[in-house]
């Protein structure tokens, strides 16, 4: 009776292990082709937010109090967008295959990924901030929320400070 090489057995496991993982892989592409599709709805409900301002414009012209917020929302949209864009990119970037991006836009690491992520949302913070300014009458209302969007901001700006310390 022969003895067993155990590198018979564990090579062959171990292939079928990195197959197995190899191939988990794919799984990657089904958030990352619906974050694809989302932005593109999400471009869409912007051009929709656009075609609306521009129709205030011209019902009520460029002094309507409301022209600005109509304005804002749209950008606010397609920031979504963008959002969800770099997220699909990032997810390919990551776990699919190295894209051909501009360096900015190039992700390294989930912390990459979170980075772009964080700074949208600041964005998308200030511009809720400036609806409110404008939209709102009560100004003890608007201080508060603007205390609020603040404190956001600075809570998220100190994570990312915090995480490029750490690498």
């Amino acid at each position: 009776m022969q003895p067993l090489d155990p590198d018979a057995t564990v090579l062959p496991r171990r292939d079928r292990i990195a197959r197995i993982g190899e191939a988990a892989i794919i799984f990657v592409s089904i958030p990352a082709l619906s974050l694809f599709i989302m932005s593109i709805v999400t471009f869409i409900w912007g051009g929709v937010k656009v075609w609306k301002f521009v129709e205030l414009l011209f019902d009520d012209g460029v002094d309507a109090p409301i022209a600005v917020v109509r304005l804002l929302q749209a950008i606010d949209v397609y920031l979504l967008g963008t959002v969800l864009l770099i997220l699909a990119l990032g997810f390919i970037e990551l776990f699919v295959t190295p894209l051909r991006l501009p360096g900015w836009l190039v992700i390294k690491n989930l912390a990459d990924l979170k980075g772009k992520l964080v700074d949208v949302i600041q964005v998308v913070a200030a511009i809720k901030f400036l609806e409110k300014l404008v939209l709102d009458q009560d100004a003890l209302d608007v201080l508060w929320y603007g205390i609020a969007v603040s404190l956001l901001i600075g809570a998220l700006l100190a994570v990312r400070w915090v995480g490029k310390q750490s690498h």
